[in-house]
């Protein structure tokens, strides 16, 4: 790309460290404020706010009305008692954003978080602060994804899932439409450690399902749609109902995201 510059539409605001290749773009309107860097073929859409420190791997697309980078409630409050600009505030962590990746409009994800090469992400999703995502996963629509939690690689969560602080997913599961977490067995009427679900590798969650605090799902598991499941499910079975109770084992001949390669 010798002799080329990037492609920064009318409007943009690139702050003085932010580091682009020369095969971007960016969008009219945006703006890259503090420590940014855009890699080759990057494209980020309009009207979209990134506050570094960010890295954005080569190859990703950012929609508009995107925000990257946003402040935890730590680093907001520092900002705002020091006067500083968002992405000034003391201590920030980094968001790292993999090769390749999606994010479509409207998302919103946090600093100190980490995606992985490949990840697709619908629209007007919430990731907060701390939080892990492997490669080749999809977050679907209307997803949030609060803080502290583990996501594995080549996991799907589909449309309007809501996954509780946390939380640990991890390799080849599925969840399906407005499945969610929870993690406060006292539902704010004492103290108590917030614990998430763990959900073990090649699970399937059924649409509509919820899932209580600190219990785990097994790996290969099936949890039927609109089950309540309030203990642990066993490995390779198969639990329905409100509250889910065991149905079966998980035929041998299904092909659960558990064999996918």
């Amino acid at each position: 790309m010798t002799g080329t510059t990037p492609r920064v539409q009318s409007g943009a605001w690139v702050g003085k460290g932010v580091s682009l290749d020369p095969s971007c773009t960016i969008g009219q309107g945006t703006s890259l404020l503090g420590k940014v860097t855009v890699g080759e073929r990057v494209r980020i859409e309009p009207n979209t706010v990134v506050y570094g420190p960010v890295r954005i791997g080569p190859g990703s697309f950012i929609g508009p009305n995107v925000v990257l980078g946003f402040p935890s409630r730590t680093e907001l409050t520092a900002s705002v008692s020091q006067g500083r600009d968002i992405h000034d505030a003391p201590g920030r962590s980094e968001l790292l954003i993999g090769r390749n990746c999606i994010i479509r409009s409207g998302t919103c994800i946090y600093s100190d978080v980490s995606i992985g090469d490949d990840v697709s992400f619908g629209h007007n999703v919430m990731v907060r602060e701390n939080v892990r995502i492997g490669g080749n996963t999809l977050i679907g629509t209307g997803v949030v994804i609060d803080g502290s939690c583990k996501i594995g690689e080549r996991v799907s969560i589909q449309t309007g899932g809501y996954i509780c602080t946390g939380s640990t997913i991890e390799d080849s599961v599925f969840l399906g439409p407005h499945a969610v977490f929870t993690n406060d067995k006292y539902v704010a009427q004492k103290q108590t450690k917030l614990i998430g679900p763990t959900v073990r590798r090649g699970a399937s969650i059924g649409a509509n399902s919820l899932l209580m605090p600190s219990i785990e799902i097994g790996e290969g598991s099936v949890i039927g749609a609109q089950s309540l499941v309030v203990h642990d499910v066993p490995a390779r079975t198969i639990y329905v109902g409100a509250p889910a109770r065991k149905l079966k084992n998980v035929p041998a001949d299904w092909r659960t995201s558990l064999l996918r390669p």
